[in-house]
């Protein structure tokens, strides 16, 4: 990496950004990519994030979500910059309860994956509003990886335009989080919603194309963008760089990479993570 790269990082660091947008576990498709609970701490002391809000990558790919999101319970709860997400898959039976459940326990919100459990935009609503009614925040995985460079055996699909437009037709005035989005996407969104987007509606910026278009795009409504990073399933640096590099001023850089998700983020009230136990029924 080249000099002025290590300079933006460093500048980087100082914004003691959320990453809205972390995993722990292994994804199946490149051996590199997976993360323990040291990795995830090596990613934040590295970087100086102030948080990072994790997920399991099991919670995608295994049986059932409950195995991955007591894991991810387990390795977050004595770390508190580690703040975990319970995945919920309401293709499941009994999905409720694990959404139930994971209130109790006090996760930081709940993330959908619609496009690696294969359901329709009808369940989608149906755990957004069951989530907006719980209060919590609701994070969409739009994608994890770019489609061109997809495994042939992944089970991916990426979350189409109609369906994001439903849910946030559907929840306007719930914490929605949109992650994967790219600059694209997010011109389409914005005209089928008549450019007037819900105030309460974020979208993370690992997706989109390069500083200029950041800078373009962010600029404009700087408080709709959050800091993610999509790590380890994506590199961080890049998005890192992006940041640290559009030509915004730096309270703007430093709101769109802390200060908008800290805004956006679970009732402190709420209860600390993994204090209750991990019974089945919670």
């Amino acid at each position: 990496m080249s000099a002025p790269a290590h300079a933006l990082l460093e500048d980087f660091s100082t914004y003691r950004a959320t990453d809205v947008n972390c995993h722990i576990g292994g994804w199946p498709y490149r051996l590199g990519a997976s993360a323990s609970e040291h990795d995830l701490q090596r990613h934040i002391d590295l970087h100086g994030l102030s948080s990072a809000w994790v997920s399991h990558l099991a919670t995608l790919f295994g049986f059932d979500t409950r195995t991955g999101n007591e894991d991810c319970l387990l390795k977050c709860r004595h770390t508190p910059a580690m703040r975990p997400m319970a995945v919920i898959n309401p293709a499941e039976e009994g999905w409720h309860n694990e959404l139930d459940w994971a209130t109790t326990m006090g996760f930081q919100g709940i993330r959908v994956a619609p496009g690696f459990h294969r359901y329709g935009p009808d369940l989608l609503l149906d755990v957004a509003r069951a989530t907006a009614s719980r209060g919590l925040l609701l994070q969409l995985l739009v994608r994890l990886d770019d489609a061109r460079v997809r495994h042939p055996q992944s089970p991916a699909r990426d979350v189409d335009m109609e369906t994001v437009v439903a849910l946030v037709r559907s929840v306007p005035d719930a914490r929605v989080l949109l992650s994967g989005l790219n600059w694209v996407e997010w011109q389409e969104l914005r005209r089928r919603l008549g450019y007037e987007p819900p105030s309460a509606l974020l979208v993370d910026v690992w997706h989109m194309n390069g500083p200029f278009g950041i800078a373009e795009l962010l600029g404009s409504d700087a408080e709709r963008w959050v800091f993610g990073s999509g790590f380890p399933v994506q590199a961080p640096e890049p998005t890192m760089l992006q940041l640290a590099a559009c030509l915004l001023p730096r309270e703007i850089k430093v709101s769109i990479a802390r200060g908008n998700a800290q805004r956006f983020s679970a009732d402190p009230h709420r209860p600390v993570p993994g204090r209750l136990g991990l019974g089945k029924e919670g």
